[in-house]
């Protein structure tokens, strides 16, 4: 299992970047992306569904016009008639990182120094929080991305408390794997399987070249 993380050009302007890629995404993503103000984020939110569609078509060899989105009831996306096919993606930063299997997974992005003691006490486990502050065993980010990337692979999303499950024990079933990724950042990935997971960075230009 790879996850695939892919870094856009932070001094890009969105015309610049994305204008004419939008076309290839879907109406409801165009609509939401239209409706934001940062530059960055409306640049990151279009290579999201950008970089979604290229691995569904690079795995599933789909075209990319028959590519349709169904959502769980708290908004996990789901490739439409595909139940072999199981992906999940995150953003943050002008980062997009994206894994897919033919179970469930989850992933998140997250910038490294986010450090948030007041957000650790409230959400996270004694474990969790001891294994930060007192061991030193784990980051504020290695802990946050995880938990957030095991409610992304139930699809529950925030529904689910996130300190109702430790991401250190055994409880969850799930395999936790973090990389550090150059530019500050750190991506976990949640798994029930054994399969090694690996990491790889790319350049937005990478993806917009696949659709020239």
């Amino acid at each position: 299992m790879e996850i695939l993380v892919v870094k856009a050009d932070p001094e890009t302007d969105f015309a610049a970047c994305c204008g004419r890629y939008v076309k290839y995404i879907s109406e409801e993503r165009r609509e939401r992306v239209e409706r934001m103000r940062s530059e960055r984020d409306r640049i990151t939110s279009v290579l999201a569904e950008l970089t979604v569609r290229l691995q569904i078509i690079r795995h599933t060899g789909m075209k990319n016009e028959d590519i349709r989105f169904d959502y769980g009831e708290h908004g996990k996306p789901f490739l439409h008639g595909r139940e072999d096919f199981q992906f999940s993606f995150s953003h943050a930063g002008g980062y997009v990182a994206f894994v897919c299997g033919c179970r469930s997974v989850g992933v998140d992005i997250e910038r490294t120094d986010r450090e948030k003691e007041n957000i650790a006490r409230k959400h996270f486990t004694k474990n969790e929080y001891e294994a930060i502050y007192t061991r030193k065993e784990k980051t504020f980010a290695e802990i946050w991305t995880a938990k957030e990337a095991y409610v992304k692979y139930l699809g529950t999303g925030l529904s689910k408390g996130l300190n109702t499950f430790d991401v250190l024990d055994d409880s969850t079933g799930c395999r936790f794997v973090s990389f550090d990724i150059p530019g500050g950042y750190t991506a976990t990935v949640c798994l029930d399987t054994d399969d090694e997971v690996t990491c790889r960075v790319i350049t937005a230009d990478e993806v917009f070249e696949q659709y020239n």
